[in-house]
């Protein structure tokens, strides 16, 4: 009601208010009206058929993607270097209930760590290249940001 008002007296240029008073009073009342307009607008974006399938879509890469990291975890776990590195991790374990100073343990957690990119890295390599000697010749191979022209020069 108030607002029918306010629409009336700006469209004979009149108001029933002040000035000054009145232009805060649009002000907040315009405020308002954005906040309610982003709200709405918000809703009706999540309620969307196109948000529902965005999130659809990816529930179900997020979870081939899971799928994928669980297969290639127990792989490297049943794979020769797997079962090296958890080996190693063996042995470092045991060494640190043996000796337990900070520095030494550091050390050793460092180098486990360091171990364990390394074999994860390889096994990652092997499994590339693997893949790539099964793909078919009619594959384009694709590259890498870390990999380039002037790598495979330097190569």
């Amino acid at each position: 009601m108030d607002e029918e008002r306010k629409e009336e007296a700006a469209a004979q240029g009149t108001s029933d208010q002040s000035p000054s008073a009145g232009a805060g009073d649009d002000l907040a009342q315009e405020v308002n009206r954005l906040v309610e307009a982003m709200a709405r607008a918000a809703r009706n974006a999540w309620s969307s058929e196109q948000r529902q399938q965005l999130e659809t879509d990816l529930r179900g890469c997020l979870g081939t993607l899971v799928a994928n990291l669980e297969e290639a975890l127990t792989r490297f776990s049943r794979s020769e270097q797997g079962q090296e590195l958890q080996e190693k991790a063996t042995r470092a374990a045991n060494r640190l209930r043996e000796s337990f100073p900070s520095a030494e343990l550091q050390n050793e957690l460092t180098k486990g760590m360091k171990t364990a990119a390394n074999e994860v890295q390889k096994f990652a390599d092997s499994l590339e290249k693997q893949q790539a000697a099964s793909d078919s010749p009619q594959d384009i191979p694709v590259e890498s940001d870390n990999e380039g022209p002037e790598r495979d020069r330097e190569l």
